[in-house]
């Protein structure tokens, strides 16, 4: 009777250890880390690492045109803190996207063409997509990552198409 007793004790413990750990484990958060490459016009680049945005241009001049020019911004370094509510939900979108199972190369037959470049790392997962255009033929979530990063960057860094 006692060894069936020090058996069910054991067991139990085994289990109250395994839950506590998988709890453990849901309430950590995946680390985040999402880079985005904009050609043309721009070449400049914002990098969020879990809650910190970095816009980096090409170049850095803080009086390109003047700072009181609407242009100005494009060529000054900055950063922005996010929230975590904004971050966790900048994690479902991705995992929600199928984004894993991406081509990592989408072209255009465009002469035209304003590439994208994105580059997501979550946890462990790690995945480089780029497209000749980012409006041609380019997954619809890698637009929304790079409009979602422009937003949350705060100085609406939004792209300048060129004519033609």
């Amino acid at each position: 009777m006692k060894k069936v007793f020090l058996v069910l004790i054991l067991i139990s413990c085994t289990f109250i250890d395994c839950s506590y750990k998988k709890k453990e484990q849901k309430t950590q958060q995946k680390s985040l880390e999402i880079t985005i490459e904009r050609g043309a016009f721009h070449y400049d680049t914002f990098i969020l690492k879990d809650t910190l945005l970095s816009f980096n241009p090409e170049k850095l001049d803080n009086n390109v045109l003047g700072n009181e020019s609407e242009l100005a911004k494009y060529y000054q370094k900055s950063e922005q803190k996010i929230s975590q509510q904004q971050l966790k939900q900048l994690i479902q979108k991705i995992e929600d996207s199928n984004i894993w199972r991406l081509n990592n190369q989408y072209g255009c037959d465009r002469s035209c063409t304003s590439n994208l470049k994105v580059t997501i790392q979550l946890g462990e997962k790690k995945k480089i997509i780029s497209c000749d255009d980012y409006k041609c033929g380019c997954p619809e979530i890698l637009q929304y990552l790079e409009n979602e990063l422009i937003k949350l960057q705060g100085k609406d860094l939004k792209r300048i198409d060129l004519p033609g």
